[in-house]
């Protein structure tokens, strides 16, 4: 079964961000990023985004292993002004397994649904 949990606290939004890290060790395509602008572009008091928008960042688990990540994003610029109601999402990494892929893209419609959002 997979559970989602909301990140809370800064060793959350850590380990939503050391995910990668895991996920594609392996790869010899992959560029990790460098964690401290990652945890920067998340950071509300850093990244000016968040005068106008909201995220919510999630991370999937799997018999007890991080197994997942997604954001859900609403800029609040295109839903009131420019009238655009959509919901946005990113990072959107995963392991090779639907269950995980479905349970966190169903959490991003969740929340889009709940503000009206397509």
């Amino acid at each position: 079964m997979v559970t989602l949990k909301e990140v809370q606290s800064k060793s959350g939004l850590k380990q939503f961000v050391k995910f990668p890290f895991a996920l594609y060790k392996n790869s010899p395509y992959w560029v990790p990023p460098i964690i401290k602008e990652e945890m920067d572009t998340f950071n509300k008091k850093v990244n000016p985004i968040f005068n106008d928008a909201d995220a919510r960042f999630f991370i999937a688990y799997k018999d007890g292993k991080v197994v997942g990540r997604i954001a859900a994003i609403i800029n609040w610029i295109e839903v009131n002004q420019q009238k655009i109601r959509k919901m946005r999402f990113g990072w959107f990494d995963f392991i090779d397994d639907p269950d995980v892929s479905e349970a966190l893209i169903n959490k991003v419609v969740e929340i889009g649904k709940s503000q009206q959002l397509d």
